[in-house]
């Protein structure tokens, strides 16, 4: 097999640090793939006046496959090239990856949580307002909450096929449906109706999100998949970053219509920009998710258990990690162990 073609994105603030650690560790970890750099983001913006390049849209769908860096949304108007470049590829299942390494931040070993949730409703589409009251001043704030049946039904049986070929057997729905009839009640009511279409073997429950988040935090051992909207999904990416002892280790993917985009589940934090303290290792975990999407399975598990021995070791890990190291010394532990 040939080397994969994949666009690489590398970002705005941490975002190129930990992309070039990225690259690194799979590399090193016999990844075969050609790398097409691209640029979006601020940077670009600032000089171009173009956010989401057109180049950049052509090769990412050319490629199908994206490993990316965190992007910001630096001004009101500005829109985001992170949901652009989600369109350009036709996402609607967000992906997050919460698993435990031993590291003294960390309060719940055994984590091993899969969150799925919608990219395409809800809420995130923008249709919104502010109104106006007599002397000009706003008053009000107006949102739009769609959710559509087959969006609904589309994710809920890419999550279920998901947690069967992981060999995940629960799968929770998490919802207001009580008190949001029109849009939870039928978000909950599709996905039930998928379980039953043909994915019997699966223990689908739904549960609603205030105990959800009380018991993630007693029991998260009782979970394997989380399956929401996308504005609970947001909530409970930082519930899972929290049980994991950091968003640091958050790995997460897109996957669409006309491809797929891996990257980390955190944003771009521009004050650490340059510093050589981000953690790389969600973004090194999001390339283990694409290198098994792409079929190369032996080349993810070096670079998952490259990441796992440097936690463990300790000499290497970043700030966040409880350690004292930096982004460079992380990222060549990893590279070292992924190599063999």
């Amino acid at each position: 097999m040939g080397a994969v073609p994949v666009a690489l994105l590398p970002g705005d603030g941490i975002g190129p640090e930990i992309v070039e650690a990225t690259t690194a560790v799979l590399d090193a970890a016999g990844a075969e793939v050609e790398w097409l750099p691209v640029v979006a983001g601020a940077r670009v913006f600032e000089e171009t006046g173009e956010a989401l390049p057109a180049e950049t849209v052509e090769t990412a769908r050319a490629a199908g496959v994206v490993l990316k860096g965190p992007m910001g949304t630096p001004r009101q108007g500005y829109r985001s090239p992170n949901q652009r470049l989600r369109d350009a590829m036709g996402t609607f299942a967000n992906v997050r990856l919460a698993r435990s390494f031993p590291h003294p931040a960390t309060q719940f070993p055994g984590v091993d949580l899969t969150l799925i949730r919608d990219v395409t409703e809800d809420f995130t589409q923008g249709t919104a307002q502010r109104l106006a009251g007599p002397v000009g001043a706003e008053l009000a704030g107006v949102a739009l909450r769609v959710t559509t049946r087959p969006a609904v039904d589309r994710l809920a049986r890419f999550a279920y096929d998901w947690a069967r070929a992981r060999g995940k057997h629960r799968v929770a729905i998490g919802h207001l449906a009580t008190s949001q009839r029109a849009t939870d009640g039928l978000f909950v009511e599709t996905a039930l109706a998928a379980a039953a279409d043909g994915f019997t073997d699966l223990d689908v429950t739904d549960e609603a999100m205030d105990p959800l988040c009380t018991h993630l935090m007693q029991h998260p051992g009782r979970y394997d998949v989380l399956l929401t909207g996308h504005l609970y999904g947001g909530i409970l990416c930082g519930v899972l970053a929290g049980l994991i002892g950091t968003v640091g280790l958050l790995a997460g993917a897109a996957f669409g219509t006309a491809g797929a985009i891996f990257e980390a589940g955190h944003g771009n934090v521009p004050k650490y920009a340059g510093l050589d303290r981000a953690n790389p290792a969600a973004c090194i975990l999001s390339g283990a998710i694409m290198l098994d999407h792409l079929g190369q399975t032996e080349a993810a598990k070096r670079v998952r258990v490259a990441v796992e021995r440097t936690i463990a070791e300790g000499r290497h890990t970043t700030p966040d990690l409880g350690g004292t190291g930096g982004t460079r010394s992380f990222a060549r532990r990893c590279r070292d162990l992924a190599a063999g």
